[in-house]
């Protein structure tokens, strides 16, 4: 007996090779790559919108697959639900007829009002058992006023090919001709084999609609049930995926006499093409050959559209001429992509198809250069080796090659169902050339390309370590009066994003072992800073104050000051007290210095407790400010001189770093085998945790004897630019090299890190490291496509400022603003043209339309205002949120985090389309 046609293998007399070979099987070991039968059905079934596809088998073949394609609904959206009779052992031993007829019913009495037809696919297992799905879908029918439609397509029947033709036979069995349409245009049309992927078919409509050409019924994308009932009024069908249902046209055209033509609407030439040929038909078809009612609308459109694309597309094509690209495809017509490069300038160095006809894989390889390849090997390896010779600049192809040419450090678009974005017709164009563009120009490939420390030659490794060692002179030279970062004249402040310096002063304070801080000042600043920071901490904050009166203010608050160091000493026996000044005894001209001195002659039996001074004018600067005046302050005052200590680094941290931050930084130094003393060290301090016998003193800081040999270190690292004159103090006074780090926030920020302790340490960078370096490159890979083109506004102290914003703009994003608490050196570099000191009032002007919104808890007032979604909270307070201060963003894994943080945030307020997208 002949094979029906579903099966036609007429496509295998061919010798070429990489021409596509429809009969030929699936090898052993490599089927993975071609996807089965029941896939093939259910990619052209299951896009129908309103219908139950209820799959007749075990977990395997639904719960794989639920709801993992990227076609688009108007309407219903019960197509994506996933529903299964999942067999079990006892199913499959005794039959599951009587369990899919129950399941049948019950389905289509739940979804009653919803349901407009079940489908019901069966599987290799039901298949196997011999469960009779046609006869029990015949019996459950007439129990119910839906259709309920078999879908006989086991996975081992043959290819996705074979599934997708078998679906053909299905609607044109069951469905096509069994109901008229409502409303029947004078040039109605059939799209066959459009998916709405990413919404394509809505790129689309809008061309037919100015054209007066309806489309009648669309197989399958974003169809109702009841739409292809009456697909057989139409006047032609168009198939777009021409492996797909060409079987359906045929049979459609001896049927009903309706004319057939495959097109494609991917690139300007091709849609153009595509429209003509139409209007051609439809003329033909309605007005008689000497008509050309249709064909001239098309001219008309086509003299506009055509012009504006090729206006739109210009700078992208600017951009990507040139460039050279791999590209494979699955069903997207491969030459029809040959074209749309090649209208960007976009080089072919080698292209493949898996599912084309043999028709489209002459066209493709027409279109392309003598020297282009033509991939045969279309398995892991092959792709692979392709890639590896021919070096590209970008891969386009299916999401089943998307990660494996993310592992090589390629650009990689996504054509076929997994992409976010419609690529057909004239908007499609510019939308496929924008994310072509977004996708090579992406500025993570520089970064991941980029040379590993343990790659770099000893120069490459001594120039870099250099340029560490002179970042505080070359920091500290920058003319700051002529920055071009503006400072608000307003004369209110709305929404303060500052703190104060005094309580930044706590905060390096609160990193020195059995410490306790004292404000010079009224009562009320103490209070409100314990306030902020146990907000934020979740911590109680050993702070007290000189409780300055009316009387002191007046008259001087010497004596409140000497009075406050002794009863702190008395009471609570600290090893050491941080004093910090307040706005009213700086105002009032308190001698803070003179009168420790004289509280040290008065009081000669406290000589053994060291007394740190920090004068932190709550006008001057905010909290930056008052902690690295703070952090000076302690390295001026404690250390002590004395031979070199082999191996042992001063480390200073920066106060935009969290207390885990500052624990990982102190481990990844440590793991070169370096001693590290880090100065202030909140990392045991504020990381919260619960003591055995609770203290009023701060506890687990770095200790004070271990401050006083920080004079013998053979290397000083500080994190953040505001400690570079922290860096230089220890310099000066004891002749240690300092290495200044602006960020360790990024792969490029922390290469740098390690290559210096490389140098110190005289060691190479441990494997636990390269390993978690392969992990960010692949985390940034993975996650750049969320990043790209979405604008970001950053409120936040300068250092944290210029951490992030280097980081998202590496990644991406367009920094649309970037507003600094205070005005320091360095924020001139920053990739924004709109930089400035502002409060949160200025940020709710700046942030109009961001996709993002990175700011401290404060911040939520102006997320909410301009109902933006995505709130990164960092810098400090952070109350709103449970473990900010146990949040990793620095180093390898700690950037990692962050990448998959910011990621996430977007794909949680990301549009639907992006949400179900694989990118």
């Amino acid at each position: 007996m002949a094979k029906p046609d579903w099966y036609d293998a007429t496509d295998c007399e061919t010798n070429d090779k990489g021409a596509p070979k429809f009969c030929k099987k699936s090898e052993p070991g490599e089927g993975t790559e071609r996807s089965c039968a029941y896939d093939g059905a259910r990619v052209v079934l299951m896009p129908i919108t309103d219908v139950i596809h209820l799959v007749h088998g075990p977990i395997a073949c639904a719960g794989n697959s639920w709801d993992n394609r990227g076609a688009r609904s108007s309407g219903s959206q019960l197509y994506r639900r996933g529903f299964t009779t999942e067999m079990l052992e006892n199913d499959v031993i005794f039959g599951g007829e009587k369990k899919l007829y129950k399941a049948i019913l019950d389905l289509a009495e739940r979804y009653r009002g919803q349901a407009s037809a079940i489908f019901v696919y069966a599987t290799c297992v039901t298949a196997m058992t011999g469960d009779d799905v046609e006869a029990v879908c015949k019996a459950a029918s007439e129990k119910t006023s839906i259709p309920i439609i078999p879908v006989n397509t086991p996975g081992f029947i043959g290819d996705k090919n074979i599934g997708n033709r078998l679906a053909g036979e299905i609607l044109f069995k069951h469905v096509i001709g069994t109901a008229e349409p409502p409303i029947l245009g004078d040039y109605p049309i059939n799209l066959i084999g459009e998916y709405n992927i990413a919404g394509d078919l809505w790129s689309m409509l809008p061309l037919f609609n100015r054209l007066g050409i309806q489309i009648l019924s669309c197989f399958s994308g974003d169809a109702k049930f009841k739409e292809l009932r009456y697909a057989h009024r139409a006047k032609l069908n168009i198939i777009i995926c021409s492996k797909s249902l060409t079987n359906l046209a045929k049979k459609m055209q001896k049927t009903y006499g309706m004319p057939y033509l495959e097109e494609s609407f991917y690139g300007m030439t091709d849609t153009a093409k595509a429209l003509r040929d139409i209007a051609r038909e439809l003329d033909n078809a309605v007005n008689g050959l000497e008509k050309r009612t249709m064909q001239d609308r098309v001219e008309l459109l086509l003299a506009e559209e055509e012009e504006q694309c090729r206006r739109r597309i210009a700078p992208y094509r600017a951009r990507l001429e040139g460039k050279r690209a791999v590209l494979f495809t699955g069903g997207v017509k491969t030459w029809s992509m040959v074209n749309s490069l090649r209208e960007l300038g976009v080089e072919i160095l080698a292209a493949g198809t898996q599912n084309s006809t043999l028709e489209d894989f002459y066209r493709m390889k027409a279109l392309m250069h003598k020297d282009a390849k033509i991939i045969e090997d279309t398995s892991t390896a092959g792709l692979l080796a392709v890639m590896a010779e021919k070096m590209p600049d970008l891969i386009v192809a299916g999401g089943k090659t998307k990660f494996l040419a993310l592992k090589t450090k390629t650009p990689f678009l996504d054509i076929n169902h997994g992409r976010s974005h419609p690529y057909a017709g004239y908007e499609g164009m510019v939308t496929f050339a924008h994310q072509l563009d977004l996708t090579v120009n992406n500025p993570i490939w520089p970064v991941v390309n980029a040379l590993a420390p343990w790659e770099k030659s000893d120069d490459q490794r001594a120039f870099d370590v250099a340029a560490a060692e002179g970042h505080a002179a070359t920091f500290l030279s920058e003319d700051l009066s002529s920055s071009r970062v503006k400072v608000s004249t307003k004369y209110a402040t709305v929404n303060p994003q500052k703190n104060s310096p005094a309580l930044g002063a706590t905060m390096a304070y609160l990193g020195i072992d059995n410490m306790l801080g004292l404000l010079h000042g009224a009562q009320g600043c103490s209070t409100f800073i314990r306030l902020q920071l146990s907000r934020h901490y979740k911590e109680s904050i050993a702070l007290n104050c000189t409780a300055m009166s009316e009387d002191t203010a007046i008259f001087g608050g010497w004596e409140n000051l000497k009075k406050g160091i002794k009863r702190v000493i008395d009471k609570f026996r600290p090893e050491v007290v941080g004093i910090m000044t307040s706005g009213l005894t700086e105002t009032m001209g308190d001698d803070v210095q003179s009168a420790i001195v004289h509280f040290r002659l008065e009081n000669p039996e406290y000589a053994g407790v060291p007394i740190v001074w920090a004068s932190t004018p709550d006008y001057c600067g905010s909290l930056q400010e008052g902690y690295a005046a703070t952090v000076e302050a302690i390295v001026a005052t404690l250390p002590e001189g004395g031979p070199a200590v082999e191996r042992q680094v001063n480390l200073l941290p920066g106060a935009h770093l969290t207390p885990a931050d500052v624990e990982e930084i102190k481990e990844l130094a440590e793991s070169f085998g370096l001693t590290v003393l880090t100065i202030p060290d909140i990392a045991n301090a504020m990381d919260g945790h619960v003591d055995d016998v609770v203290s009023p003193l701060s506890t687990g800081g770095i200790a004070v004897d271990d401050i006083r040999k920080a004079g013998r270190s053979v290397a000083t690292l500080y994190i953040g630019d505001s400690l570079a004159k922290a860096g230089m103090k220890l310099n000066e006074k004891f002749g240690i090299p300092a290495y200044g780090f602006s960020s360790l926030t990024g792969l490029a920020e922390t290469d740098r890190f390690m290559e210096t302790l490389s140098v110190i340490a005289g060691r190479p960078v441990p494997e636990k490291h390269r390993r978690w370096r392969s992990r960010l490159m692949d985390a940034m890979l993975d996650s750049h496509y969320q990043f790209g083109t979405k604008k970001v506004a950053l409120a936040l102290e300068s250092d944290n400022l210029k951490g992030l914003t280097t980081f998202l703009h590496g990644m991406g994003c367009e920094i649309q603003a970037a507003l600094s608490a205070t005005r320091t050196r360095g924020l001139d570099g920053l990739p924004s043209e709109n930089v400035f000191v502002g409060d949160l009032e200025d940020l709710e002007a700046a942030a109009q339309g961001v996709d993002l919104l990175v700011a401290n808890s404060n911040g939520r007032q102006a997320a909410g205002k301009l109902k933006i979604g995505a709130h990164l909270r960092a810098g400090l307070p952070v109350f709103d949120r449970l473990g900010a201060h146990q949040k990793v963003w620095v180093g390898y894994r700690g950037t990692m985090n962050l990448v998959f943080e910011v990621a996430n945030l977007f794909q949680a307020n990301a549009k639907e389309a992006q949400k179900l997208a694989h990118n």
